[in-house]
């Protein structure tokens, strides 16, 4: 009896055993691939005249140096969302490399009720190293209409002294959830960029002809 005993003490002690290492593996399974980006992603590209096909070609390259960061896996972990990669001049005229920058927005697309998050990435335009990131979170709220839209990207380009006042809504486009608008620097110029789902602008930069743009949002 106590030999029969202690095989069936022994055969549970196992089962436990094997039971805690399933446990174990199963959750360091699902953290590995909650973690892991996936790489089937809508990677979108934005560009100005003149940097078309740079744009097209490094998109992939840009997208690879920041997609394993902390502030990319925040929006990754939402699973379903998108990135956008272009390039900012900052002066242009007399065209300055060391002023430009390229820029990559990743935004969640969210789920009824499900804040909005956003990461903004700035990165040298010559060596792609990065220069500044970004991490945003935004609470749920109704979806902005193109109009709306438009209105928004009008008030923060009156906040530029030099900025146009007036949105041409026919070269509005819209990027997975992210509505881009660039003017032209004939002296001033800008891109400008609204999130649909968090109801604000995102990202606005100037451009100037033979002089030096500047960030506006995010800040500094």
């Amino acid at each position: 009896m106590k030999g029969l005993i202690g095989k069936r003490l022994t055969l549970l002690i196992i089962l436990f055993v094997c039971l805690l290492v399933a446990t174990v593996l199963i959750v360091l399974f699902t953290k590995g691939f909650e973690q892991k980006i996936p790489d089937d992603i809508s990677l979108y590209t934005y560009t100005l005249p003149g940097f078309e096909d740079e744009t097209q070609e490094y998109a992939s390259t840009v997208w690879n140096e920041v997609k394993d960061s902390i502030e990319a896996k925040l929006v990754v972990s939402e699973k379903n969302f998108s990135a956008a990669v272009f390039i900012h001049p900052y002066r242009v005229g007399a065209f300055d490399p060391s002023s430009a920058e390229w820029v990559v927005i990743v935004s969640s697309i969210p789920q009824m009720n499900n804040e909005t998050k956003i990461a903004i990435f700035r990165l040298d335009y010559q060596t792609l190293e990065m220069k500044k990131a970004y991490k945003f979170s935004y609470p749920p709220g109704e979806e902005l209409t193109f109009e709306e839209t438009v209105t928004i990207m009008e008030e923060e380009m009156t906040k530029d002294p030099y900025g146009d006042r007036f949105v041409n809504s026919e070269y509005v486009v819209i990027k997975g959830g992210n509505y881009i608008y660039s003017y032209p620097a004939m002296d001033f110029g800008g891109t400008i960029i609204v999130n649909k789902y968090a109801g604000t602008a995102i990202f606005y930069a100037t451009t100037v002809w033979d002089g030096t743009g500047r960030l506006l949002i995010p800040e500094e």
